[in-house]
């Protein structure tokens, strides 16, 4: 789980993220990045119904997500991150998941 103060806790945060931020589409996610100067890397991932109707599923592809951001938190700069699950997500693994955020920033 992302510590209090790594998470994008306001729909308004959000939305200044959507709305300011660089679009990155891969197949399975939507990601929205905005740069900031100063302040600890912050994220807010969004799975709608629109994935799956059950609960259980759309709380599944979050953990996943979190994982992933979690493991590279550390090698990310200071930014806020928005995630958005597309509907082909059910399918993949927290490694694929792993691998897609190390292509979006060029992380070695």
């Amino acid at each position: 789980m992302l510590a209090r103060r790594e998470r994008l806790r306001s729909s308004r945060d959000i939305e200044i993220v959507i709305k300011r931020g660089r679009r990155h589409s891969t197949t399975p996610l939507m990601i929205w990045v905005l740069q900031k100067p100063k302040g600890p890397f912050r994220a807010a991932i969004l799975c709608s119904k629109k994935v799956d109707k059950r609960a259980v599923v759309r709380n599944k592809i979050k953990r996943r997500i979190r994982e992933a951001i979690r493991i590279l938190s550390t090698r990310m700069p200071t930014i806020d991150l928005v995630v958005s699950a597309k509907l082909p997500i059910k399918d993949i693994t927290t490694s694929d998941i792993k691998n897609l955020f190390y292509n979006v920033f060029h992380i070695q």
